[in-house]
């Protein structure tokens, strides 16, 4: 073969390459990295620490054996207090008992909680008499099914927290401008963060408007405000165990169980003998094993004011849910699109779709969503947004 022939092959050889290369072949092969998650679960399944697939049964199994099970949740995640409930459900079947320690509750209110138990007030007066609204603020009707099951099963509720605003009286002026009154109200002994948290604790700081993560006395407040908080919830989980002579479920936020560092962490200094067992949310994100016992898959989800539900499904806003009478369906859209851009904004977050409704609204524009509905991409026009009316 002569070496124009030979040149010309190489070049052929060289542009193909280049196609493949640019269309996905002639590349390559990257090691993959560490499976963290084997499979790809629905909203509501269960996962062992490895990341396969947990069956419910087993979850029971390990978590009957524990004195404490501790449930992280969002406080604003309809998924996550479903699970909640399923747990405490599967638990409680066939006359096994708990006990239920609530974040959302002071201790202050107790007296309400033992009525309740007593069968003399109402879950649907319960909600009133605690003061839900000015207090937890957070939707009662996400608890509610709870409730009834311990009103239906003779299950006993505890609150756990303190006076919310102690935290932030301590944040400014620490433990010695408590009054005596309010001082007895926390515990006496504070247990401290473990090591490996405080750079953790330090992040979350930084992430508090106005706050000086690299201040010295802000950095001590914080902790002390972190360590008072899960220490007052260790020692009144404790003390419900004693007094109810049954496990407990404590259902706090995802920050107080994570990691084992929170509440955990105090459980086991001030009932050393006893079996702890923390259950998670997982967000699809970044998997961590050593994040919980155990976890339950609750991507981040929301309800729009326009009727339809959105849920993060690896990094795309798919749409799961229309109600026929909201303007979501109106304007047309149907479960199953999925909200490529918001107003221009990528939409791989559900802050972004925060962000574009923010963005219309400050520039008095239509809303425009880039939709995805099966490969084939179009914009919608969904009006100007409406501000809801702040309650006086």
């Amino acid at each position: 073969m002569h070496h124009s022939s030979i040149d010309k092959c190489a070049r052929t050889v060289l542009v193909l390459c280049a196609l493949f290369f640019i269309l996905g072949g002639c590349v390559k092969k990257s090691v993959p990295t560490e499976m963290a998650v084997s499979f790809l679960p629905c909203s509501g399944d269960y996962l062992d620490p490895v990341g396969d697939p947990l069956p419910f049964d087993k979850l029971m199994d390990e978590a009957s054996g524990a004195d404490y099970v501790l449930i992280g949740e969002g406080h604003t995640s309809i998924c996550d207090h479903k699970a909640q409930f399923e747990i405490i459900e599967g638990l409680t079947r066939g006359h096994a008992k708990v006990a239920i320690g609530l974040e959302m509750v002071t201790a202050q209110k107790q007296d309400i909680l033992n009525r309740f138990n007593l069968g003399q007030i109402p879950v649907s007066e319960l909600a009133k008499d605690l003061d839900w609204e000015n207090g937890w603020r957070y939707d009662f009707n996400m608890f509610k099914p709870i409730f009834e099951l311990a009103e239906k099963r003779r299950l006993t509720v505890a609150g756990l927290n303190f006076p919310f605003s102690l935290v932030k009286d301590v944040r400014e002026n620490g433990l010695e401008g408590l009054s005596p009154e309010d001082r007895a109200m926390l515990p006496e002994n504070v247990i401290p963060p473990a090591p490996e948290q405080e750079e953790g604790l330090k992040e979350v700081l930084a992430m508090h408007q106005g706050r000086d993560a690299t201040d010295p006395k802000q950095v001590e407040r914080f902790f002390l405000v972190q360590s008072l908080w899960d220490t007052g919830m260790a020692e009144k989980a404790v003390e419900l165990r004693q007094s109810s002579g049954h496990p407990v479920v404590i259902l706090a936020g995802g920050g107080h169980v994570e990691h084992g560092w929170g509440i955990p962490r105090r459980l086991k200094v001030l009932d050393p003998q006893a079996k702890v067992m923390t259950i998670m949310p997982w967000r699809g994100e970044e998997f961590y094993p050593t994040a919980a016992d155990s976890f339950f898959y609750c991507p981040p989800s929301y309800e729009s004011r326009m009727g339809m539900t959105i849920e993060m499904r690896q990094g795309r806003a798919v749409i799961t849910a229309v109600k026929r009478d909201r303007k979501g369906y109106q304007k047309g859209l149907r479960p199953g699109d999925i909200i490529v851009r918001a107003q221009g904004i990528p939409v791989h977050s559900l802050s972004a779709m925060h962000m574009a409704g923010s963005k219309a609204h400050k520039e008095s524009k239509p809303l425009i969503f880039t939709i995805d509905r099966g490969g084939e991409f179009f914009d919608l026009d969904m009006g100007k947004l409406t501000r809801m009316k702040k309650d006086k």
